[in-house]
């Protein structure tokens, strides 16, 4: 290891010593990579971890329960639908192993069905509000309509869980891997993608069938808005949000596809989140850093700084008045969206209870994105690029 790993190393292990990151946002330990999560009724969520496997959380306890979903590579989605198996809430979770998985949320080691068809990494899934429909995207390029069973047929295999083939596969736009799927929920009639080829369609939820504007030109944004790899999208009502590794986060208006507010960050940003009832956007980078940003008057601006992971963000979730927000470090941190906006204690975010553990001598920011890789060794640098796919060749 060399000489600037080695310090790096030690900044990071100085970092998850640090008395204030080990309080700040109520951290859930998952004892692994959390890739990816889901939020679920009752105090509950699912995680996606680098450990081959998928677990629920209790956000109430910070606990995680006892079993989980298993895969045979790392999980690197999950989702969770608006129906129940035997009282329970069903989970979908995906990952290297090419399939998709539905469990029971309270039994998780039970495989209700098992969704196959991708010839590579599934790297994101999204779900359908209201019809039985699954989307997933994937390594190989391609993008992945499902139709969810009905209860009646998962009862009936419940010894041998059914495979479950996509009823819509379209391959041949996107020109990369698919890291990001998100649906308007609003209308739920549009489903967008991004991802490797940094270029953004959509899609008819329904039929899959590529959407046109009104001038008949079909929905999409060229590779070029953004420069480099898309890792996440979400729409609100008439905006459309996606992170890049480019070090921006956009907020396109899903008429016109113009970029109408372009967020700009120091280091890539992995993930994002709109939170349009407090006109707020979170984004989370490279490094750990969430920055919250104002975007309901005027320009753009960082209100506040949340520095709390000790690694790279993967995913940002909102649900009533709190949003939550994973890492590489392996926690989920609950945040109080109010008490955020409200604070009054300067740009970075330290509750009033948490001051007295403020290190005084703690370096600036940008020593954690360059604490997040090189601190590594090259076998795990290369399975953080993998999982990350920050490093993707175009």
């Amino acid at each position: 290891m060399s000489s600037a790993q080695l310090e790096a190393l030690e900044r990071k292990e100085e970092l998850e010593r640090d008395p204030l990151r080990q309080k700040l946002g109520s951290p859930l330990q998952a004892g692994a990579r959390i890739l990816n999560f889901a939020l679920g009724s009752k105090d509950k969520a699912v995680l996606a971890l680098s450990s081959h496997q998928a677990k629920t959380a209790n956000l109430d306890s910070l606990q995680l329960a006892k079993g989980a979903a298993k895969h045979t590579g790392p999980v690197t989605a999950v989702a969770l639908l608006n129906r129940d198996y035997n009282g329970s809430q069903i989970a979908l979770s995906a990952s290297w192993d090419k399939s998709i998985r539905m469990w029971p949320v309270d039994n998780p080691q039970h495989t209700l069905a098992v969704f196959s068809g991708h010839a590579d990494f599934v790297k994101c899934l999204a779900v359908h509000p209201t019809l039985p429909l699954v989307y997933s995207g994937s390594a190989d390029k391609s993008i992945m309509y499902w139709k969810l069973p009905e209860s009646s047929e998962l009862m009936a295999n419940c010894d041998t869980p059914p495979t479950i083939n996509p009823v819509k596969t379209i391959k041949g736009q996107h020109t990369g891997q698919i890291y990001a799927l998100c649906i308007d929920p609003v209308s739920a009639d549009v489903l967008y993608s991004t991802g490797s080829d940094a270029s953004i369609r959509a899609w008819n939820a329904q039929t899959g069938a590529a959407i046109h504007s009104d001038d008949m030109e079909q929905w999409f944004i060229p590779r070029g808005e953004h420069k480099t790899n898309v890792f996440d999208c979400k729409v609100t009502e008439n905006t459309l949000w996606t992170a890049s590794a480019d070090k921006t986060a956009i907020g396109w208006d899903v008429e016109t596809r113009a970029a109408d507010l372009v967020l700009e960050h120091d280091a890539s940003v992995n993930a994002v989140l709109p939170i349009p009832q407090a006109g707020i956007v979170a984004t989370g980078v490279h490094g750990g850093v969430i920055y919250i940003w104002k975007v309901n008057s005027g320009s753009p601006e960082i209100i506040r700084e949340i520095h709390a992971h000790t690694d790279d963000v993967t995913c940002l979730q909102a649900a009533g008045r709190k949003f939550y927000s994973s890492a590489l470090d392996g926690t989920l941190r609950t945040w109080d969206i109010k008490d955020i906006v409200d604070f009054t204690g300067g740009m970075e975010y330290i509750p009033a209870e948490l001051e007295a553990l403020k290190q005084p001598s703690a370096k600036p920011k940008d020593n954690l994105a360059k604490a997040s890789n090189s601190a590594l060794t090259e076998e795990e640098e290369r399975e953080l690029a993998e999982l990350m796919s920050d490093l993707d060749d175009m």
